[in-house]
């Protein structure tokens, strides 16, 4: 009689430890989820705002300390003051057209960090009356603060030819 209670002791613990074990990996599943829906609705807002040209929006997104390697000198932009000013000269080239596409995208998050990747159609017609379109590659790195998802690190980039030294803006997926 005490074997088969100790096993059955023993079968009800497993099950515990096992049932424990499931609802952890689908919290952490469930919160990992909801980390990757809140970063895509940071894009959303990002992407409305860069085609409203509303650089105080955007700014709204990133952490104060934050760091960007953009495709314009100088080689990176330190701290929100440093990177608005990045984006006001970008938008002032353009008239009220702008367009974003995201392809490719990827996003993920583990605790209180997340990023996403993948590759943005920047398109509109400057200021001159040029059409422009390119392809870009970015990546960013976020953390959570205050309940909010916050970009402290942007990169983009485009390819570039090594030998000649110019970038392949004619690339496309």
């Amino acid at each position: 009689m005490k074997i088969s209670t100790f096993l059955v002791f023993v079968s009800m613990a497993l099950a515990v430890v096992t049932a424990d074990a499931q609802t952890k990996n689908a919290v952490a599943a469930t919160d990992e989820n909801a980390a990757t829906k809140e970063i895509r609705g940071w894009l959303d807002r990002w992407t409305k705002a860069f085609t409203q040209k509303d650089a105080d929006a955007i700014m709204a997104l990133y952490a104060d300390d934050v760091i960007a390697y953009d495709l314009v000198p100088p080689l990176q932009y330190i701290g929100k003051d440093a990177y608005r000013g990045d984006y006001q000269q970008f938008f002032s080239q353009y008239e009220d057209n702008l367009h974003v596409e995201v392809r490719d995208l990827h996003v993920g998050a583990t605790g209180d960090l997340g990023y996403a990747a993948g590759l943005e159609l920047i398109s509109g017609t400057l200021k001159s009356g040029q059409k422009s379109k390119v392809w870009l590659r970015f990546t960013s790195l976020f953390r959570k603060s205050g309940g909010r998802w916050l970009d402290f690190h942007d990169h983009v980039s485009v390819p570039a030819d090594i030998e000649s030294g110019k970038a392949m803006l004619e690339l496309q997926p």
